[in-house]
């Protein structure tokens, strides 16, 4: 759970809104991860001036994750990491226009406090992607901000 923050030109488009996804990632190593991602916002469009227009904004990628791992006492670990993925994001529209498909990457900061398997993630993503208006058709690269908070589940392919 968390909000999608548009910034920039993306802004301009569209409205901040809460952002809902899971993650799956696999521990490849106590300092390594590789994941994949979907994520729904749905927003409310700026770029249209009459009526009340919404947009599904999908979000799907993959990609690999590189933290520490810290031990704050017997029980707890804090484990801060840097990421980087790509994938492609959908925008599905609520009135009579082409939904549209482009390619995305993101870097993002974050971090786990971590007790056994179980663990309270923070994470803020910064997203890059397409978009296609569907009043003008341009194409455009824009800027956007994902955080979130959650739980994860910690079980090794090892």
């Amino acid at each position: 759970m968390g909000a999608f923050v548009p910034t920039g030109a993306q802004a301009d488009n569209f409205k901040s809104a809460v952002l809902v996804g899971g993650q799956l990632a696999f521990e490849m190593s106590d300092y390594f991860h590789v994941l994949g991602q979907v994520s729904w916002a749905p927003s409310r469009e700026k770029f249209v001036t009459l009526g009340n227009h919404t947009a599904d904004i999908y979000q799907y990628d993959a990609g690999v994750e590189f933290n520490a791992l810290h031990r704050m006492s017997h029980d707890w670990l804090w484990r801060p990491f840097v990421g980087l993925g790509a994938g492609a994001r959908t925008y599905v529209h609520s009135w009579n226009v082409s939904n549209s498909t482009c390619a995305a990457g993101y870097g993002t900061l974050g971090t786990e406090f971590q007790r056994g398997i179980y663990a309270l993630r923070f994470e803020a993503r910064n997203n890059v992607s397409c978009f296609e208006s569907p009043v003008t058709e341009n194409k455009k690269t824009v800027n956007d901000l994902g955080f979130s908070i959650g739980l994860a589940y910690h079980f090794s392919m090892r």
